[in-house]
């Protein structure tokens, strides 16, 4: 179920250095587009700074790069950076720093740029575990609340929940997408798939924080410990044949359809135990979400 960095995957150490070029490529080029006055802050997060203790914790080109940015000025910020022909420009100057830093990649990393002002603003909104976040450039990252669990758990089943939805669309948004196309399902389903390990054992009693602050190689291992053993082995999955599909050449196109086999029944999964949880807790009649 835990795959292990031996010779059958690329150098790890290679592949984080090109993570890291690409991140430096990013950021030098936001720092030339945007006046350094308006930058409140550049952070890396997620897997891709997370340690990477077994290859599900990072599958190249399938994992985002996940670079936030948070501006003095929102309204200003969002006007430069929304406007096209910068937005095309950054694109081919960040091209063009990767390459000069990297002549010959293993992988071409995959950057998700955010504007966490937005972030910010949705409701009930709290900010990534500092320590799975790292400062590139600015202030410090906002430290974030994670004293209410109960909200924190109701969030995280409603979630959950709403996955019910992409799931009852999904099969006629895959079955369309033969040889190379089935890429756009694998991408697609990773931004669902990728949270829903947190989810799932922050809903099982895991305090959030806890949850949120795992690689996906711990987070399988405490699925198993809350005796989820089928979504452990489905959530890997994903990733093993994630890592297949890439090691193909995106040749394997069985690795690709396994893959979104595996996403899907850690979904339902997902959306069994939120119904339960809020149905355990009565959150639609007033009930109580405290700490199970």
């Amino acid at each position: 179920m835990r795959p292990s960095w031996d010779d059958h995957f690329p150098d790890r150490a290679v592949l984080a250095g090109e993570v890291e070029k690409m991140v430096s490529a990013f950021v030098e080029t936001l720092r030339d587009v945007i006046p350094e006055g308006e930058i409140a802050g550049i952070y890396l997060k997620g897997s891709a700074y997370k340690e990477w203790e077994s290859p599900l914790d990072y599958v190249p080109e399938l994992s985002d790069v996940d670079i936030h940015l948070r501006v003095v000025d929102s309204s200003a910020a969002e006007k430069r950076i929304q406007d096209t022909e910068t937005a095309l420009m950054v694109q081919s100057q960040v091209e063009r720093r990767f390459s000069q830093k990297v002549s010959d990649p293993l992988h071409v990393p995959r950057p998700q740029l955010l504007l966490l002002n937005t972030l910010e603003r949705e409701e009930n909104y709290v900010p990534s575990p500092r320590k799975t976040v790292k400062v590139l450039f600015g202030e410090e990252y906002p430290l974030g609340d994670y004293s209410d669990e109960c909200m924190i758990r109701a969030m995280d089943c409603k979630r959950l929940g709403e996955e019910a939805e992409y799931l009852r669309t999904f099969a006629l948004h895959a079955i369309d997408k033969p040889y190379k196309y089935i890429w756009t399902s694998v991408r697609t389903i990773n931004w669902h798939i990728a949270p829903s390990g947190p989810r799932i054992l922050s809903l099982l009693g895991m305090p959030p924080e806890d949850a949120w602050s795992m690689n996906r190689t711990r987070v399988v291992a405490f699925l198993i410990e809350k005796g989820e053993e089928a979504v452990a082995r489905d959530y890997s999955s994903y990733y093993t044949h994630g890592w297949k599909y890439f090691l193909s050449g995106y040749r394997d196109h069985d690795a690709a359809r396994n893959a979104l086999s595996s996403a899907v029944r850690v979904l339902r999964r997902g959306v069994e135990i939120a119904g339960s949880w809020s149905s355990m807790h009565n959150l639609e009649g007033g009930g109580s979400c405290s700490r199970v």
